[in-house]
C-alpha cells in the first residue's frame, strides 16, 4: 500500500511539473507572438538612415526600405553601402534612427548646415574662450547664441554672435540613398562692440548614409568698408570687407566606415567672390556620441593666417 501511494504521489508531482512547463511554454510563445504582432516599424522611419543592432552584436547602417517576409518570417530590407540586405526581425535586437545616434549634423566646425537642430539642444564652447547655446523649435527653426569670454579683454572688445535659420524643406531621394535639406538663415555678429556684421545666407545639405555635403551662399548686409578690431593690450588690426559682398562655402562631413563615432570635417570659405584671396580652408576631426561632440581642427587662410580650432558640444537632453 505504501509503495502504491508513493508511485501515485510521484505521478501527480510529475504531472504538475509537466503542467507548469506547459503553461510556461504557452506564455513564452504568447509573448513572442505579441512582440511579433507589435513589431511594426514606425512609418516615419521608412526611407530614413538607421543603425540596426543584431542579437549577434553586429551593427549595420543603411537606409530602411521597409518590411517584408522571408521564409514566412517577418523581416526588414536595409540598403547599405554594399547592397540591399533582408534581415529577419528575430535577428534584430534594436533599430535606431541615425538622427538619434548622430545629433550634431546641424553644424560642421564653423559652417552651419541646412539640417535643423530639432530636439538636439546643446551647450557649447569653442577653445574654452566662448560660451554658447543652441536649440531648435521643432524641425523648422534653429537658433545659436555665442559670446567670447577671453579673461584679458574688456567687455567691449569681446565677440558676440546670434545665428538663426529656418529649414524649409527635407526631401527624400531613395535612388541616391539620401535626402536633401534646404534652409535660409541670418546672423548678427559684434566683433568688438562698435563693429557690427550682418549676413543673409542660404544652404543646401545632401545627406547620404555616411556623408553630408553642404553648399552655402551668403551676402554681407553691413555698409562699412573696413573695421578696426581691438584686442585689449594685444593691439588692433584692420579688417576689410566690402559692403554687399557675395560669398560661398562648401562643407563636407564624412563618417569613418570602421568608426561610427569619428567624422572627418572639411570646409572651404570665400567671403567675397570678387576677391578670391579672401578665402579660407578648414580641416578637422569630430569624436561624437549621443551626448557629446569634441571637435579639433585647423583653419588656413590666404592672408596668410593659421588658426587652431577646438570646440565641445554637450547635448544632455
Amino acid at each position: 500500500m505504501h509503495g502504491t501511494t508513493s508511485v501515485w504521489l510521484q505521478s501527480r508531482c510529475s504531472g504538475s511539473r509537466g503542467n507548469v512547463l506547459h503553461v510556461l511554454v504557452v506564455l513564452v510563445v504568447s509573448v513572442i507572438s505579441l512582440w511579433a504582432d507589435n513589431s511594426d516599424i514606425p512609418a516615419e522611419w521608412i526611407g530614413e538612415s538607421v543603425v540596426v543592432r543584431l542579437r549577434s552584436g553586429d551593427m549595420l547602417q543603411g537606409i530602411l526600405l521597409g518590411q517584408t517576409q522571408r521564409d514566412s518570417a517577418d523581416a526588414i530590407r536595409l540598403r547599405t553601402s554594399v547592397g540591399t540586405a533582408t534581415i529577419e526581425l528575430y535577428q534584430v535586437a534594436e533599430i535606431i534612427p541615425l538622427t538619434e545616434l548622430y545629433r550634431h549634423a546641424w553644424q560642421l566646425l564653423l559652417m552651419p548646415t541646412a539640417e535643423p537642430i530639432g530636439s538636439n539642444h546643446c551647450l557649447m564652447s569653442m577653445g574654452l574662450l566662448t560660451l554658447g547655446a543652441a536649440g531648435g523649435l521643432g524641425d523648422i527653426a534653429s537658433i545659436l547664441v555665442l559670446r567670447s569670454i577671453v579673461p584679458a579683454l574688456p567687455s567691449s572688445h569681446q565677440v558676440s554672435l546670434l545665428n538663426a535659420k529656418v529649414t524649409l524643406l527635407t526631401a527624400e531621394y531613395q535612388q541616391l540613398d539620401g535626402h536633401l535639406s534646404l534652409a535660409v538663415g541670418a546672423n548678427l555678429a559684434w566683433v568688438n562692440a562698435p563693429n557690427r556684421l550682418a549676413h543673409l545666407w542660404a544652404a543646401a545639405t545632401f545627406t547620404r548614409v555616411q556623408s553630408r555635403l553642404t553648399l552655402l551662399v551668403m551676402q554681407n548686409l553691413s555698409n562699412q568698408e573696413s573695421y578696426t578690431i581691438t584686442a585689449g593690450t594685444f593691439g588692433s588690426v584692420i579688417m576689410r570687407y566690402a559692403p554687399a559682398a557675395l560669398g560661398f562655402g562648401l562643407g563636407l562631413d564624412v563618417q569613418l566606415p570602421a568608426r561610427r563615432d569619428v567624422h572627418i570635417l572639411a570646409e572651404l570659405w570665400n567671403l567675397d567672390l570678387t576677391r578670391p584671396y579672401q578665402s579660407m580652408v578648414v580641416f578637422g576631426l569630430r569624436l561624437a556620441n549621443t551626448a557629446l561632440a569634441l571637435d579639433a581642427g585647423i583653419a588656413m587662410s590666404t592672408q596668410p593666417l593659421l588658426l587652431p580650432i577646438a570646440s565641445v558640444r554637450w547635448t544632455p537632453w
